[in-house]
């Protein structure tokens, strides 16, 4: 597995989970703002729906599955409420069938220095009472591994993106990067249908075709996969932006890109003088290279609530 091949990361711990549990249904999904969920790798193993099902983007409540793991920080078992919590979020898959037993689990990071759910992940299955609490601790340990690789590429990113010269300039009237994602998802989910098309239609004994048009079928779900994940995970530039900034700069540059807050304001909150959050402001401007105070919210956008 190549470094941030995800789709065979997320497959492979999928795989992994199989061998020592029933595994109907599986997906990665990873938070983001606005009260959204991108899921990166969902598997719905039935007759009905294609194992692989294309990458999506879902808003979700306060009082769902996702709103509970990220309050919480703790597992989810159906067996803690005969799965309430698990029916009361969005159906996936087959949704003629109802999981009857799942876990979901919170993925941690470490952001500084405080451990933070970045995103969720969940086995599911049609038996009753197939989950132990063994299975709970092997999905967990298995979770943890997987934040692992993932914290290691971001640092790996950060580290490239660190040595990198930004653009000059705003990036004017272009469209954004979700918007742009979910259009090629969008073409990309068009094509694995087709190729899932011809792939049941090739005839019986025509074992070298079928073999080249499932391998391309899973190069277009990789790609999916890696597409989505584009979005799926923090902007790197925007988190060295904030990074650069110290701590008392940062709060500040928060409290202006979120609510708007004047230099009067601020200084009430944070108990300093006017004149101090003038100097805080002025340094905050030139570090992340922009002119006015609406352009710190523009610059930090990823991290308000």
């Amino acid at each position: 597995m190549r470094m941030g091949d995800h789709h065979a990361l997320f497959d492979y711990w999928r795989f992994a989970m199989s061998t020592i549990c029933s595994v109907d249904a599986f997906y990665v999904g990873f938070y983001r703002e606005g009260r959204r969920i991108v899921y990166p790798y969902t598997y719905d193993d039935t007759i009905a729906v294609k194992r692989y099902m294309p990458p999506e983007v879902f808003g979700y409540g306060p009082t769902g599955q996702a709103a509970w793991i990220l309050r919480n920080k703790r597992t989810y078992t159906y067996a803690s409420d005969n799965g309430m919590l698990l029916h009361h979020g969005v159906a996936f898959g087959d949704e003629q069938r109802v999981s009857a037993d799942a876990i979901t689990i919170p993925m941690f990071d470490t952001r500084d220095g405080e451990e933070v759910v970045i995103g969720l992940a969940s086995i599911q299955t049609y038996k009753s009472h197939a989950y132990t609490d063994e299975h709970v601790r092997a999905f967990e340990w298995t979770a943890a591994s997987v934040a692992t690789v993932l914290a290691r590429e971001r640092e790996d990113e950060l580290n490239r993106e660190g040595l990198a010269v930004p653009p000059a300039g705003a990036d004017g009237d272009q469209p954004s990067v979700v918007e742009v994602v979910q259009d090629v998802s969008e073409i990309l989910a068009e094509l694995h249908s087709k190729i899932c098309a011809v792939e049941e239609a090739i005839p019986i004994g025509e074992r070298e075709l079928v073999r080249m048009v499932r391998e391309l079928r899973h190069q277009c779900e990789r790609g999916q996969t890696e597409t989505m994940d584009i979005i799926a995970r923090p902007s790197v530039r925007a988190e060295n932006l904030l990074n650069s900034l110290s701590s008392k700069e940062r709060e500040i540059a928060l409290l202006i890109a979120r609510g708007g807050l004047s230099n009067k304001e601020i200084a009430a909150r944070v108990f300093v003088t006017e004149s101090t959050i003038k100097g805080h402001v002025s340094r905050i401007l030139r570090k992340l290279g922009v002119e006015q105070r609406s352009g710190i919210a523009a610059r930090l956008e990823q991290f308000f609530d």
